[in-house]
């Protein structure tokens, strides 16, 4: 019941009432939300020159991390937000199609999405890490202001970009001591999507190329088994939703295999889904066989746990 609600004395007053209250969750002004990027670091001062370029319709050498929030329609706005993630590597960002797309998918949903640059190669662990946990509290820390739930904000991550997410979702409490204002914020996602994840650094199934770009040429033993995602699963863990090709030749299948294992000794509310597809990459492209049809899966999976309408 809205907080603004009183009692009305009649039948009349009541139907008066319900149709002039503002509903709790409906989204606020448009004004009131920022429609452009939103820089992550906003209290610390820009990195210049900035390095940031786009090269075949890829975003390379991020030095200001920023998220770019795409807004649903007021009388589609559910209070679910959703921090994406593109992959690429960690050398550069697929933000068109693991990006922008994902991200209007989701608001034409009554999804609040927010695209996020983070930092990569030129800055190594933990900067990628870090970003990914001030994304999500930023979003919590203007949940009231623009119309989400606190505890209705996932994350969604592909790739490289699958291991950022799968990061942040099981090393949410990740710190430094470097006095972030918002480290009082809880960075635990209410839910997480990965599509085709690195998750593994260890071993014949890592991405090498990942690893190198994260930890460097010769990583410490102990830093690549910190960051290989299957050995940081808790109790603690969220609804989980993956995809992969069975074929996959980039990021081995595997590694969704070995992360979703551990997932559901803790959470049964998750779900995996091998297609049989070679294709890495695929984001929202159609056409592409059955993998296509991952969108959908995803949708009925978010009604299911309450992250949509019915």
């Amino acid at each position: 019941m809205p907080a603004n609600y009183r009692q009305p004395w009649c039948w009349l007053c009541l139907l008066f009432s319900l149709s002039v209250v503002p509903d709790a969750m409906s989204a606020p002004d448009s004004q009131s939300r920022p429609q452009g990027a939103i820089y992550l670091w906003a209290e610390k001062p820009l990195v210049a020159p900035d390095r940031e370029h786009v090269k075949d319709q890829r975003v390379y050498a991020v030095d200001n991390p920023s998220m770019t929030p795409y807004w649903p329609e007021p009388d589609k706005a559910n209070g679910t937000a959703v921090v994406i993630f593109p992959g690429g590597g960690y050398v550069r960002l697929a933000l068109n199609n693991e990006g922008h797309g994902v991200a209007k998918w989701f608001a034409e949903r009554g999804v609040a999405a927010f695209v996020v640059k983070y930092r990569m190669v030129e800055y190594g662990f933990p900067a990628p890490l870090l970003d990914g946990l001030r994304a999500v509290r930023l979003v919590r820390q203007n949940a009231s202001d623009w119309g989400i739930a606190l505890d209705k904000v996932g994350v969604i991550g592909f790739s490289a970009g699958g291991h950022l997410a799968a990061s942040v979702t099981t090393r949410h409490d990740f710190t430094v001591d470097d006095g972030d204002p918002l480290a009082a914020i809880s960075a635990r996602p209410d839910f997480s999507i990965l599509g085709y994840p690195v998750i593994t650094l260890e071993g014949a199934d890592a991405h090498a190329g990942s690893r190198k770009a994260l930890l460097g040429e010769n990583p410490d033993p102990a830093l690549v088994h910190e960051n290989s995602l299957q050995h940081q699963v808790t109790a603690e863990v969220p609804p989980v939703f993956m995809l992969h090709g069975a074929g996959d030749q980039s990021v081995p299948v595997t590694n969704s295999l070995a992360f979703f294992t551990e997932v559901q000794k803790f959470n049964k509310r998750s779900e995996l889904h091998v297609y049989q597809s070679n294709i890495h990459g695929v984001g929202m492209i159609q056409g592409q066989g059955t993998i296509s049809s991952w969108p959908t899966a995803l949708e009925l999976w978010l009604k299911q746990n309450n992250f949509l309408y019915p």
